[in-house]
């Protein structure tokens, strides 16, 4: 999976999360973007995790 390029787009990026066992962090960000959080900001925080819960299935 993580060889595979990162989607670039919101709903990709919130799909893969939950993939990953984020349901709740999925959550956050829609409640984030809901309370008016930037969603540049947003995105960049959801694709750093994104990467890092990537990084951990590659250290199993």
């Amino acid at each position: 999976m993580a060889s595979a390029p990162l989607p670039h787009d919101l709903d990709g990026l919130l799909a893969l999360l939950e993939r990953l066992d984020g349901a709740e962090e999925a959550q956050v960000v829609r409640s984030a973007l809901s309370a008016g959080v930037a969603r540049d900001r947003v995105l960049d925080e959801l694709e750093r995790e994104v990467r890092r819960r990537l990084a951990r299935l590659e250290e199993r």
